[in-house]
């Protein structure tokens, strides 16, 4: 839990992030701490937390904020060496405008504005991206987390927390081919 906390860390002195993260601890780190990858990432990116954390409410056709596709290219999936490109950030963020939090009374559920989605084809590390709303954030992060340099980054950094800081680079490998074979089965 400490670990995954750390990976997908939200600071919760930025409002209202402080009310959110203890939602986000239970609902996405706790969670899915010792379940599947996929699973880990797609909850924390429909997390109220991360989103308002990240500023993607601030994300709308027209104007992308790509604070959150950054961070989740570079800091949560494939690493800073992984492959991508500004190009393929700014993609990724036209993809996630709309991607928002309802604001009500109780503040902190995901929602997707239609009226704030940039509509149009997108190209994601090369791979052609159809309008389809929602969706395409979705696909996106579908092919981001079994993503090879996904793989080694995450071993990279697993094995780093529990074998040295400088860890073997065979137990590197060995570790990113096993997250590969289990489709990011965390245990």
């Amino acid at each position: 839990v400490g670990f995954w906390s750390d990976h997908f860390n939200i600071f919760i002195e930025k409002e209202p992030c402080f009310y959110l993260k203890t939602v986000d601890d239970r609902e996405v780190i706790r969670k899915h701490a010792l379940g599947n990858f996929r699973d880990l990432v797609w909850a924390s990116a429909h997390s109220p937390a991360m989103l308002t954390y990240l500023d993607n409410q601030a994300n709308v056709k027209g104007t992308p904020n790509e604070n959150y596709a950054r961070e989740l290219m570079e800091l949560h999936t494939l690493g800073v060496d992984g492959g991508y490109t500004q190009y393929d950030v700014m993609q990724l963020a036209r993809c996630l405008t709309g991607w928002s939090v309802k604001e009500h009374f109780w503040l902190g559920e995901f929602t997707f504005k239609e009226d704030l989605h940039d509509s149009g084809a997108k190209n994601v590390l090369g791979q052609l991206i159809q309008p389809n709303g929602q969706g395409e954030a979705e696909q996106v992060i579908e092919q981001l987390v079994m993503h090879p340099s996904t793989a080694r980054f995450i071993a990279t950094k697993l094995t780093r927390r529990f074998i040295a800081d400088e860890p073997p680079q065979e137990i590197v490998e060995k570790a990113a081919q096993t997250f590969l074979t289990t489709h990011g089965d965390i245990k």
